[in-house]
């Protein structure tokens, strides 16, 4: 869920909330709550809930509702278990797991595909990993970069010559 900002700012005013009494009542820090203010802010459910309390509004009247907001993601598993469960709201990942779920039908279970854009799946804990990007070094990104630039133009030409 996500802050509405402008509401929320325009209650402080109307109300004479400053952003130091918000802060001493949800245990906020004045950097917290600025980033949430000034971020589009997402922040948890729990802060949703101070900063209606915060302000004394109801919860629904600050929180946006529109579904196509929800932009989190998460991967959970206990300690032993062969099965994670996963949920995307990014669509680079849905579909990933969707092409899975296609082709290893046993391993990878599409549970569920949320009216709020998620889609909720299980895959062996295996698959999960986290790696950072390999290390190259400028030469190397240079070719990389030409590379790409070169296949680009020869496809864009290629289209061009058959329209």
């Amino acid at each position: 869920m996500r802050l509405r900002t402008k509401e929320y700012k325009g209650i402080m005013q109307e109300k004479g909330l400053t952003a130091d009494q918000i802060c001493r009542s949800t245990g906020l820090s004045e950097f917290s709550l600025n980033w949430i203010l000034d971020n589009g802010g997402f922040t948890s459910d729990g802060t949703l809930e101070a900063l209606a309390l915060a302000a004394d509004v109801d919860l629904k009247g600050i929180v946006r509702p529109d579904p196509s907001d929800n932009v989190e993601n998460g991967i959970e598993f206990v300690q032993g278990a062969r099965t994670a469960t996963v949920q995307f709201s990014q669509g680079r990942f849905k579909t990933r797991i969707r092409k899975l779920a296609e082709k290893y039908p046993e391993e990878c279970e599409i549970l569920a595909e949320n009216k709020d854009g998620t889609l909720l799946a299980h895959i062996p804990v295996e698959w999960v990993k986290i790696s950072p990007p390999a290390a190259r070094s400028e030469l190397r990104r240079e070719l990389a970069r030409e590379k790409m630039l070169a296949f680009h133009e020869k496809h864009a030409s290629a289209g061009r010559e058959t329209v």
